[in-house]
């Protein structure tokens, strides 16, 4: 199942527009502390991130702030390209998943730097919704965008990370998040259960009502 995973994370959201009357201006926020990202965001620096990273990141922002099941995220981004990228670069993905259910999951793979983008904003056309990918040197706006559907993806605890690459193997950048994926508060299917013996137990009781 984890195997359509990543095109479903990226293709239902592909072309989404940023929601009317959101600013996301190319000026970054400042600093809340030594060595941390600006924006409260769930995705954070990989160990691996460097100074010489071709993306100085300077600001991460993701909406909604703590995403449910169903819910689309996007994950903004503000920081300055120290050089062009080639078109060629490519970003490896790492998913892990510890569902609810108990059910274990993992998954590994490659896409180009451009899929999944839903927005890249460079001047001079920072106003416009430009998806202008590969990016050139200077400052970037940059909205990367997926979707955790009901149908596809399972509750529970996950890690994703992202580490992005040009062709010669130099870092552009490298990206983490972790965090506890659950159903929204009106959800009671069987799925968002913490503990697969729950489950288990709440299916026993429903097939005794139905027998009863």
């Amino acid at each position: 199942m984890l195997l359509l995973v990543i095109s479903a994370l990226c293709a239902v959201t592909l072309g989404r527009a940023v929601d009317a009357g959101q600013q996301f201006p190319l000026v970054p926020g400042s600093a809340s502390g030594p060595g941390d990202i600006p924006g409260g965001s769930i995705v954070r620096l990989c160990a691996e991130s460097r100074d010489t990273d071709a993306l100085e990141i300077e600001r991460i922002v993701n909406v909604p702030q703590v995403p449910y099941l169903d819910d689309v995220i996007d994950v903004f981004i503000w920081g300055n390209f120290t050089r062009d990228i080639s078109n060629d670069s490519t970003i490896d993905y790492q998913i892990n998943v510890t569902a609810n259910t108990g059910d274990f999951g993992a998954l590994n793979g490659t896409f180009n730097i451009c899929d999944c983008i839903d927005q890249m904003r460079q001047p001079p056309y920072s106003k416009k919704p430009e998806r202008a990918c590969p990016p050139s040197e200077g400052p970037v706006f940059i909205d990367y965008s997926y979707w955790f559907a009901d149908w596809l993806v399972a509750p529970g605890q996950w890690s994703m990370k992202w580490d992005a690459k040009t062709p010669e193997g130099d870092r552009i950048f490298c990206l983490e998040a972790e965090w506890d994926l659950q159903c929204p508060p009106e959800h009671d299917g069987p799925e968002c259960l913490r503990d697969a013996r729950i489950r288990r137990t709440q299916n026993q009781l429903d097939t005794a009502k139905v027998n009863n």
